[in-house]
């Protein structure tokens, strides 16, 4: 019994240009059904899916109620076992990279990304089997003239015992060169490679994934501006207050990671439209107008 889409053998294929953010759909408020037989996809995120619908098979699975963090879903993988004439088994993966076509090969592609990370967030919860753990992970790639080297990672493991509830993790990136990365991937997966059959039944729960930067510069400014920001969930406005003299830009994302909203935040509350835009997981970020980070965060917007 084989297992497929083994971690330690992901390849990227860096691509030119910047998206606004790395994790698209961090939520995974947003899915999209597709394919024949039909199955959901959570959108720009690929799983095994595709190669396991026509045997009825799915180890990604659009979570909701008890089963999501916030908002109205989450992502939940499980391992399985794929019978005749595969005979495999096939861990719930889901990826901001490219799965191969066939039921195995390493995961290629990813999203061009320049920025440098300190650490990733995100919330799960996990049900083991046979001492498996789950594993969220993020990487980092360098340009092709340095042949497309890992030159960033970030990832977390759970234990091998249930977690029952949504829980916090953090992890710190690990940087092995200060080169700029041109390519950037998400990978998560109810398995993490510690066995074969024993591990089958394992699942993983993930919401709410983002990205930590720190800022070294502009500190003893960013101490002096104090921002808030709500309702969250919002419908038609949301209201920044600024109890500084400090002016800072926020700016709003889609689901895509495409800049929707840009807007300059001054002394008092601001007022920020959002009745043009569909429900679902947003994320902002907030920014002094030197562009050090101040705060990112998700908004959930409900009509």
């Amino acid at each position: 019994m084989k297992k497929i889409f083994t971690l330690m053998a992901i390849i990227s294929v860096p691509a030119a240009g910047l998206w606004a953010q790395a994790t698209p759909n961090s939520g995974f408020e947003t899915w999209t059904t597709t394919g024949f037989p039909s199955y959901e996809e959570p959108n720009s995120w690929n799983t095994a899916n595709a190669q396991t619908n026509v045997i009825g098979t799915f180890t990604c699975i659009k979570a909701s109620g008890a089963d999501k963090y916030t908002g109205t879903y989450a992502v939940k993988l499980v391992t399985k076992q794929i019978g005749a004439p595969f005979n495999v088994v096939v861990p719930g993966v889901a990826t901001t990279g490219t799965l191969p076509s066939s039921m195995s090969g390493p995961v290629t592609g990813g999203i061009p990304y320049t920025l440098r990370p300190d650490s990733i967030i995100g919330w799960y919860k996990y049900t083991p089997v046979g001492g498996e753990n789950g594993f969220i992970g993020f990487l980092l790639f360098g340009p092709a003239a340095n042949n497309a080297d890992t030159i960033g990672s970030g990832s977390f493991v759970t234990p091998t015992t249930t977690v029952g509830t949504y829980t916090r993790f953090a992890a710190a990136m690990t940087y092995t060169t200060t080169a700029s990365p041109v390519n950037s991937m998400w990978m998560l997966a109810s398995s993490n490679n510690n066995g074969a059959a024993s591990g089958i039944g394992s699942t993983l729960f993930v919401d709410d994934l983002g990205l930590v930067f720190n800022p070294t510069t502009a500190v003893e400014e960013l101490n002096t501006i104090e921002l808030t920001i709500g309702p969250n969930p919002a419908a038609d406005f949301v209201a920044i207050n600024n109890a500084s003299d400090a002016k800072a830009i926020f700016v709003l994302y889609d689901f895509t990671g495409r800049k929707i909203v840009k807007q300059e935040i001054q002394n008092g509350e601001n007022i920020i439209d959002v009745s043009s835009f569909p429900s679902g997981l947003y994320s902002y970020s907030l920014s002094t107008v030197d562009n050090a980070d101040i705060k990112t965060g998700n908004i959930i917007l409900q009509k």
